[in-house]
């Protein structure tokens, strides 16, 4: 009885054990388990342990209550509900063109004294990243796929910066050491500051693509290129008393070293404005409305009064200044202040930083009281100008039919001359190839007798060696012939041997005796020869070869 009951007892423990075991597994796969998607991520939130402090928001350790800094991954993870409660959240995708700027929300805050002197950036240990600083991170993430813990970190989209090939980057640091700290003598410019301080930098950036913290700096694009802008609002009093207002077109291109320079002094709010196809875009275009335009405007007027109103409108040679004055190539009005303007203009705006490549009049407008009479004698100018054409081109035409008679007439004496020079060509030619051709046929028929000769020696040669050979052959067998003789007594003997010889195997079966018809066919020749009794010879071997030597 005794035994039964321990029986009973180790039975009911061990149905215990399996049933603990199967619970534990029911629990662990169907209550604590966490499916993760491919592209979220599980943010775990500890339900029980110490207190975080009061601006505390990220639990040092899972021996706090509160949100875990690691996140997990996508795949298969067991929580258990009781201690744990978790998020899932979409992987935070970064796309190309784009930069992420993170704020620390957790760490020490920064100090008063820090702020103060301009400094607004967090740090972060990659290696102990619960030890850092709250505030904005320095490094950007640019493109690809994070998992970033909502509650450690807030997240700012940036579009990267594109300076085109036709562009320079001018780099604003808002984060770094104070510029008033400088002395004077450090300071080459008053608007640019070195490498290190907050401020417009003296070095630019080349073209490419710049994933930048707009916190700590930004890059503007300033176009280098060059522009054709046309200036319709220019006037100025010409030396009769007219106002001229003429078509100016300006090309010009920003300097790249001076670009820096162009964005401080130019621009209010830090971009340069440089489209300039309409008349508002114009307005706003700093370039033009603050360096180029007030230099084009002055220096026009100036320039412009030295010369008449029908200088313009008929386009005549402006005179040299004094009679003592060289002689140079005649230079109408439109070039000389085309030439004048550039010459002022140029230098004024290079000490700005802008290059003006080109000034050129376009349409100009005259006075209608003057309009008529300048067209009139304008048109009588060009009558007479066509007039003294056509004359031209009568006596081009007349020397024209000259020289082709006489281009006609050297031309076919060429082609008389070349016509006789390939005839001698061609004769010598066809000579030398006939030659050549008699030449190789002689010597092809002299090989050809050659080898014939050679042929035919070649042929007696082999026929006496045939020869030599059949006779050595005949030799061989006549001499077979007289060795296997000399075994027999005579000749009749010896055929008699060779005929039983070939017919004995196929006579085995035919001959029933001596006496039988066919047998006395051949009795003849089976009865010993005359003479041979006295002498006995044996009987050679028969052999397949009639003139091998039979063995005695």
């Amino acid at each position: 009885m005794k035994l039964f009951r321990q029986r009973r007892f180790w039975l009911l423990l061990c149905i215990g054990l399996v049933g603990l075991g199967i619970l534990q597994q029911i629990w662990r796969w169907e209550v604590e388990r966490i499916e993760v998607p491919s592209g979220r991520y599980l943010v775990r939130i500890g339900r029980w342990g110490k207190n975080l402090g009061t601006d505390e928001i990220i639990a040092p350790d899972e021996s706090y209550k509160g949100v875990m800094l690691p996140v997990w991954g996508e795949g298969r993870h067991f929580l258990n509900p009781i201690f744990w409660s978790h998020e899932i959240h979409d992987m935070v995708e970064v796309k190309a063109g784009e930069c992420l700027v993170l704020t620390r929300k957790f760490g020490k805050p920064l100090s008063a004294e820090r702020m103060a002197a301009g400094e607004i950036l967090g740090t972060e240990d990659r290696t102990d990243p619960i030890e850092g600083e709250r505030g904005i991170l320095r490094d950007v993430l640019t493109q690809g796929f994070y998992r970033l813990n909502p509650y450690a970190y807030s997240w700012e989209r940036v579009p990267a910066v594109q300076i085109r090939v036709d562009q320079i980057g001018v780099r604003t640091l808002r984060v770094g050491k104070d510029p008033r700290t400088l002395r004077a003598e450090q300071t080459q410019d008053q608007y640019l500051v070195p490498d290190g301080y907050r401020g417009v930098q003296k070095q630019t950036c080349p073209a490419g693509t710049y994933y930048l913290n707009p916190y700590v700096e930004t890059i503007t694009p300033v176009e280098v290129r060059s522009h054709r802008v046309r200036l319709s609002d220019i006037e100025f009093p010409s030396r009769d008393g007219f106002i001229l207002k003429p078509q100016v077109v300006v090309e010009y291109a920003a300097q790249p070293d001076a670009a820096p320079l162009l964005t401080v002094r130019l621009t209010d709010e830090g971009v340069l404005h440089q489209q300039d196809e309409t008349p508002a875009e114009q307005l706003d275009n700093e370039i033009l409305q603050k360096v180029i335009l007030p230099h084009i405007r002055g220096y026009a007027r100036i320039e412009g009064s030295n010369f008449d109103a029908r200088d313009f409108i008929l386009a005549a040679p402006v005179a040299a200044a004094t009679p003592d004055a060289p002689t140079e190539k005649p230079v109408n009005a439109r070039e000389a202040l085309q030439k004048a303007l550039l010459e002022k203009v140029k230098p004024q705006c290079a000490a700005l930083g802008v290059e003006v490549r080109a000034v050129t009049l376009a349409d100009m407008r005259p006075p209608a009281e003057l309009a008529d009479q300048i067209a009139q004698r304008e048109l009588a100018r060009v009558e007479q100008a066509k007039n003294g054409a056509r004359l031209r081109q009568y006596r081009a035409a007349q020397e024209l039919k000259a020289k082709e008679a006489l281009k006609d007439q050297a031309k076919s004496k060429v082609e008389a001359e070349t016509r006789l020079i390939q005839a001698k060509t061609k004769a010598t030619q066809m000579k030398e190839v006939a030659l050549s051709q008699a030449t190789q046929d002689l010597e092809n028929a002299q090989l050809v007798l050659d080898a014939a000769e050679k042929q035919a020696e070649a042929t007696i040669t082999k026929g006496k060696a045939d020869a030599a050979v059949i006779d050595l052959q005949n030799d061989a067998k006549v001499a077979g012939l007289r060795k296997a003789m000399q075994g027999f007594a005579d000749v009749q003997s010896f055929a008699q041997y060779n005929l039983m010889n070939r017919l004995g195997p196929a006579l085995t079966e035919i001959f029933a005796g001596d006496d039988s018809e066919f047998g006395r066919l051949f009795s003849n020749y089976l009865t010993k020869p005359a003479g041979s009794a006295s002498k006995p010879t044996a009987i050679p071997t028969v052999t397949a070869d009639p003139s091998a030597t039979p063995s005695k």
